[in-house]
């Protein structure tokens, strides 16, 4: 039977933080979070409705000396970020693309008909 886990809370709005060189005072939010049996980590609903976190989303995950950073990945800024990132490349794309299809029809032309004769 599961064991059952008590829910986390939100701390007072400053907190101390620990790392590896002692605490230091933040002002910063800090809400209260726990890690499960399987090392899966318990981000609190405030965090996951204010970052729009679904269980879908990609996280990653960073070692800041001696912290652990937690930042959702949206594909989509990324993605639209590098939108005309190719604008202004010397190389047209598909041209090259069409050319180089054109070399391997020519080719695979040419060997059929070596086939076939032989």
């Amino acid at each position: 039977m599961a064991k059952k886990t008590r829910k986390p809370k939100k701390l007072k709005e400053t907190a101390t933080t620990y790392n590896a060189g002692g605490s230091v005072p933040a002002a910063l939010p800090a809400f209260s979070g726990y890690i499960t049996t399987k090392g899966q980590v318990v981000i609190p609903v405030a965090l996951r409705k204010k970052y729009n976190i679904t269980p879908e989303t990609k996280l990653m995950i960073m070692d800041d000396d001696g912290r652990i950073i937690i930042q959702p990945i949206d594909a989509l800024a990324i993605i639209e970020s590098l939108r005309g990132c190719l604008a202004d490349a010397p190389v047209d794309v598909v041209k090259e693309l069409l050319e180089e299809r054109a070399r391997d029809r020519e080719r695979e032309d040419a060997e059929f008909k070596f086939n076939r004769v032989g």
